[in-house]
């Protein structure tokens, strides 16, 4: 009984201090924020001035980079975006096809569209484009590059006019245009690339706004391209400084340092509630593509038991952890897919701690068991990561009739990824986005025995029906098969558990109420072009 009367009051006090601090809590259809502005109504104010925000990191990361910068910025812009249903939308590229078998896609691209140096955009610079993705991989603060994931068994590109350009492949891939999604066919003006790939000086984009100034770590500054070829930008000037700390870039919000704060993890949820209906700022409430999972070392003991993850899965108490730590800021998370991909399937949320303690005990009866938390620092200084690990940590050494011991600890992410890759932990809460439209890289890299992901955070899963199946996703040239593998990947993940979701983001920015136009969104072309002086 002692552990249970533990473990109750633990919750309980967590819950009281949430309630105390948090107040109301917003249900998942509030999106609270400024409207964005007129054209009109913003020409009457000076829109010169400089707008400054704060990050947890750089928002430029610079030309090691893969793109330089964040897509959000609205420097560069892809061939391809995603529309609000997290389907493929026209963007560089008005319009595509493909024949029977989609081994050759025709892309049609936008005419008067110039970069911010006045390089027209025409064909020949998308092959300069994939020119320069054939010497990737490049690696990203955001996404990585890799031609050969992105574009798998590519043959040729070629150009049939200006406007036109034709890619041909060597097996069908019906979903190309979902993997191609903004980051995935991202174009820049080819005389800002490095001979190796990189880049050589400021990125050189068709987007609202361009680069001038970048010091890493430090901040970087954006400013208006006049001549855009859409609808441009409001606001002059922006510049992004990057503050790790979520009470220091807390704090430069509330003294009028920074106008607002930007980026994943931009503001704490109890942050973002003492802060919510003051009329002196705007806390703005929006989907997000990103998923929080408890990954498992599914290669030791005792995690490489199917029981021991399926019984960790069913103590959570998801809704506890959203309304707790995040302020009512989430969707509690039931299967492997973010609820913003357009081949999401909804898996029952499923919370039974009785059984979730049964299947445990089956595991490791009374024997003694220490594990290895490990919460890397860059999330943790995102999100309420050491208090969820401590709840966890709670609902596991207070099963009765087991003697389980959980250590925390947190580290940065590099000496983090390489304990996981090394089998030396035992959980780890992480962050994952999509990458693209697509979610067939998802599947192999965290399912297929030898997917990328399963194998760097070592979590030592394996189902060979699950191989079989990504296999077959890998050749399948028939959309409607692919949908149905992936329908049924999400319905294993949810039974197997290669890692436990807990729940799906809800991004929560913030921004004084002398700026409007900021809401937070999903990735987009928009960025922050809305973005204005209020007054």
């Amino acid at each position: 009984m002692k552990k249970k009367q533990l473990l109750s009051a633990l919750l309980g006090a967590v819950l009281a201090l949430s309630l105390a601090a948090c107040g109301g809590t917003p249900t998942s259809e509030e999106t609270p924020g400024a409207p964005a502005p007129s054209q009109s109504s913003a020409a009457t104010v000076d829109q010169t001035r400089e707008i400054v925000f704060a990050a947890s990191r750089d928002q430029c990361p610079g030309e090691q980079d893969a793109y330089y910068a964040s897509m959000s910025l609205g420097v560069w812009e892809p061939l391809i975006t995603k529309d609000e249903h997290g389907k493929p939308a026209p963007a560089l590229s008005t319009e595509w096809e493909h024949n029977e078998d989609s081994t050759v896609w025709t892309f049609h691209l936008r005419e008067g569209v110039t970069f911010s140096n006045g390089t027209p955009f025409n064909a020949d610079i998308v092959l300069a484009n994939f020119d320069r993705m054939k010497k990737g991989p490049f690696e990203s603060s955001f996404y990585g590059m890799n031609i050969d994931t992105i574009y798998p068994g590519l043959l040729s590109y070629e150009k049939t006019d200006d406007y036109t350009v034709v890619l041909t492949l060597a097996e069908g891939q019906p979903l190309l245009d979902y993997t191609m999604v903004n980051y995935g066919s991202a174009i820049f003006e080819p005389s800002c690339f490095a001979e190796g790939g990189t880049f050589s000086g400021f990125p050189i984009g068709t987007g609202p706004y361009v680069v001038t100034e970048n010091v890493l770590g430090q901040y970087c500054v954006i400013e208006r391209n006049d001549n855009y070829w859409g609808t441009p930008g409001i606001a002059q000037t922006f510049r992004f400084k990057v503050i790790p700390d979520a009470e220091t870039r807390y704090t430069a919000l509330r003294a009028g340092e920074v106008q607002g704060l930007c980026d994943l993890g931009a503001i704490s949820p109890s942050q973002a509630a003492e802060i919510d209906g003051d009329p002196a700022y705007n806390v703005s409430v929006g989907d997000s593509g990103i998923t929080h999972f408890l990954n498992v070392n599914g290669g030791a003991f005792p995690f490489n038991d199917v029981r021991m993850r399926e019984g960790l899965s069913l103590l959570l108490d998801r809704q506890t952890i959203i309304d707790s730590f995040y302020n009512g800021y989430g969707i509690a998370a039931g299967g492997f897919l973010n609820y913003t991909s357009a081949f999401y399937e909804e898996q029952p949320v499923q919370h039974d701690p009785e059984k979730g303690a049964e299947l445990i005990r089956q595991v490791v009866g009374d024997q003694e068991v220490e594990l290895l938390f490990l919460l890397p620092g860059v999330d943790a200084n995102r999100y309420p990561y050491q208090e969820e690990a401590e709840y966890i940590q709670a609902l596991l050494e207070n099963i009765e009739g087991t003697n389980i011991k959980v250590s925390i600890q947190q580290m940065d992410w590099g000496p983090c990824k390489e304990e996981m890759e090394a089998g030396n932990y035992n959980l780890c809460l992480k962050i994952q986005g999509l990458p693209s439209a697509n979610p067939f890289s998802l599947f192999k890299g965290f399912m297929y025995t030898e997917g990328g992901t399963n194998i760097s955070y070592g979590l030592g899963y394996h189902n060979d029906h699950v191989d079989e199946l990504i296999e077959e996703a890998a050749v399948c040239l028939d959309a409607d098969r692919l949908t149905e593998i992936y329908r049924e990947l999400q319905e294993i993940s949810a039974e197997d558990f290669p890692n436990i979701p807990v729940l799906y983001s809800q991004e929560v920015v913030a921004s004084s109420s002398s700026i409007t136009g900021y809401q937070a969104t999903v990735y987009g072309l928009t960025g922050f072009t809305q973005v204005c002086w209020a007054e």
